[in-house]
C-alpha cells in the first residue's frame, strides 16, 4: 500500500473549509483505479490528508489526472497554504 499524507498548517476557520472541500473530493477519488481510503486527521493548527493508493503509481496517475486538477483548483500539484506532501510503503497488520 502507498500513502500519501498532505499537511496544511493555517488558521481554524481555513481548515474548516479545506475539511469541508476534502468530504466533498472523496467520494469522486473512490472512482479512481487504485484508490483505497481517505483519512482527515486534525488538530488545532494544522490539517493532515491521509490517502491510502494500492501504488505510488495508482497514486501519480490520479496526481496527473483531470480529476486531481478539479480537486486542486486547477494549479498541478497545489497543496494550498503551507502544504507539503509526505509518502509513505505502509501495510495492514491487524
Amino acid at each position: 500500500m502507498f500513502i500519501a499524507v498532505t499537511h496544511v498548517k493555517a488558521p481554524k476557520e481555513a481548515l474548516e473549509r479545506m475539511m469541508i472541500g476534502f468530504r466533498h473530493a472523496a467520494p469522486a477519488m473512490k472512482q479512481f483505479s487504485g484508490f483505497l481510503g481517505l483519512e482527515l486527521w486534525r488538530d488545532e493548527d494544522s490539517l493532515r490528508a491521509v490517502s491510502r493508493w494500492e501504488s505510488r503509481e495508482a497514486m501519480e496517475a490520479y496526481s496527473k489526472s483531470d480529476l486531481f486538477l478539479a480537486h486542486h483548483g486547477g494549479a498541478p500539484g497545489a497543496q494550498g497554504p503551507g502544504g507539503q506532501v509526505e509518502y509513505y510503503n505502509g501495510e495492514v497488520v491487524i
